[in-house]
């Protein structure tokens, strides 16, 4: 997927994004002009390299995969929701269903857990301000899986619920902020918001919330942008999203890989 690799000597002057049609708004740092053909980089991979990489996937190839997933994963909560009672599927929310995007190039792929959040200046934004300035815009494709969802009956009438399991920490302020975000972006009737607690690994929280949910409802769909959103089971079906920006480690993946993704 990166596999792209620029020479060092040329890098202040190579712009990374493609042309992208004329109607379509570029995500940040995505200017709409061709740049240079890309060259291959001798010797190990240079960090300022791999970010120019990583741009040229967000600009370029990262909204088709999504949507690739995203279109799998419709197909299959409109063929089996209908099979089963108390239908549910599980969502992230970060990279999921909304889009950190404007914080992550403004912190040039960096990760600042706290610190003041202003995107009109040049200093770092901290990850907590962001995250309780509600300021994350909806993953569109992931939006329009949740109306489906919202809008498909199960075998016994019930619509599919839809529960939004992330790794956000569970404090007043972080809840209130995030269920702003959610209604902003578009989402709205979702059956509950599970945030983490303080010290438990995402991965064994997120295995614990399926867990109790299942006790329920059948999940027919598990979906996130991290393995450690996916491992633990309590799903008959999981779908990966693209996400190379940033990685949450966590969960153990059978040799072999995950069950719930092969289809």
């Amino acid at each position: 997927m990166i596999g792209i690799f620029l020479r060092r000597s040329a890098l202040a002057a190579l712009l990374v994004c493609s042309i992208l049609p004329a109607h379509a708004q570029a995500p940040a740092g995505c200017p709409a002009t061709q740049p240079p053909p890309a060259i291959d980089d001798a010797g190990p991979p240079n960090l300022g390299v791999l970010k120019l990489a990583l741009l040229r996937y967000r600009c370029n190839d990262y909204d088709r995969d999504l949507k690739a997933v995203i279109a799998e994963a419709r197909a299959w909560i409109a063929q089996r929701a209908p099979q089963v009672d108390n239908p549910a599927i599980v969502l992230d929310i970060d990279e999921t269903s909304l889009s950190n995007w404007e914080q992550l190039y403004h912190n040039d792929f960096g990760y600042l857990p706290e610190g003041a959040c202003d995107l009109r200046t040049k200093a770092g934004c901290g990850q907590r301000d962001w995250e309780l300035s509600a300021s994350a815009v909806a993953i569109q494709p992931t939006l329009d899986l949740f109306t489906l969802a919202r809008q498909t009956q199960g075998k016994n009438k019930n619509a599919v619920a839809v529960f939004f399991v992330t790794g956000r920490g569970d404090d007043l302020l972080e809840r209130v902020a995030t269920e702003l975000n959610l209604h902003k972006a578009g989402y709205a009737g979702w059956a509950a918001l599970k945030l983490r607690p303080a010290g438990e690994p995402t991965a064994d929280f997120k295995t614990r919330m399926r867990a109790d949910i299942a006790g329920h409802y059948t999940i027919i769909a598990n979906i996130g942008d991290q393995f450690s959103d996916l491992a633990g089971g309590y799903a008959e079906r999981c779908y990966k999203l693209p996400n190379p920006f940033y990685f949450i480690g966590g969960g153990t993946i059978p040799e072999g890989g995950l069950a719930c993704l092969k289809r």
